[in-house]
């Protein structure tokens, strides 16, 4: 078990593991002392190691280490509400890429980034295949054109394809694909993409949410079983690369329609 329990010699008795824990899995003994019991299926959330003054929560095997905070423990002196409102409006969904392929390492900054995703309960069921390879791409585009819902879609598709046009991916030059044995990570899919999308932006890349694809995908099964070997269901589609265009602002939005707001003072 990752969470293997507490450092006494570290531990000043807080309780603040005992008031965090979702799944109570920490309690205080007959001694007034603070234990771990892993009787009631620990989720493996970390909030334990994160509200720990003193780094005194026992773990291993977790994939990955656990981050101080150094000098900032407060989010907001991070990035100002007003600057990450710039940032977010800057974020445009790209649909006309260079053809130059990414190094590696930033698909790995991007992937970096996906794997902080929050998730429901903490599950970490999810998988990625990236596409790099031209053929491999052009292959899925035609399957996917293919497999469109009308036969007059698929007629204007094929009159686009003939001509050099790429609806589905706009001739991206990687193309990420979550997927899962899980429906439930469906939503799970949806913030992790969120969170590839935003650090490729912060990368100075494009991104675009592929909704055609994700859904002709789930529809057809055989066709990613048999171009990329994949055999689970489709969770989200994105596609990855630099942008061969430059924007100079950001469009309006209309406000989100809520209400309750009069109620408060």
């Amino acid at each position: 078990m990752p969470i293997m329990g507490i450092n006494l010699e570290k531990c000043t008795n807080c309780k603040d593991c005992v008031n965090i824990c979702v799944r109570r899995n920490y309690r205080v003994d007959e001694e007034e002392q603070v234990i771990f019991d892993d009787s009631r299926d620990c989720i493996l959330c970390g909030h334990c190691i994160s509200v720990c003054p003193e780094n005194a929560i026992i773990f291993e095997d977790m994939g990955d280490k656990a981050m101080e905070y150094e000098e900032r423990q407060n989010p907001s002196e991070l990035i100002p509400y007003n600057s990450l409102l710039q940032f977010l409006r800057t974020k445009r969904s790209v649909r006309k890429y260079k053809q130059d392929k990414l190094p590696k390492e930033l698909i790995e900054k991007v992937l970096n980034m996906m794997r902080y995703a929050p998730t429901g309960t903490n599950r970490r069921t999810m998988s990625c295949h990236v596409i790099s390879n031209e053929e491999t791409i052009k292959a899925l585009v035609d399957s996917i054109v293919e497999h469109r819902e009308s036969e007059e879609e698929i007629k204007i598709l094929r009159r686009l394809r003939e001509k050099g046009i790429d609806t589905i991916f706009y001739d991206a030059p990687h193309v990420l694909i979550l997927y899962s044995k899980y429906p439930w990570d469906s939503r799970n899919a949806a913030i992790a993409i969120t969170y590839g999308m935003l650090s490729a932006h912060s990368l100075g890349l494009g991104t675009c949410w592929i909704g055609m694809a994700h859904g002709t995908l789930n529809e057809n099964p055989k066709i990613l079983t048999e171009i990329a070997g994949i055999k689970d269901q489709v969770l989200a589609v994105m596609t990855l690369g630099y942008p061969a265009v430059e924007y100079f602002r950001a469009p309006p939005r209309p406000p989100i329609e809520t209400t309750g707001l009069d109620n408060i003072k």
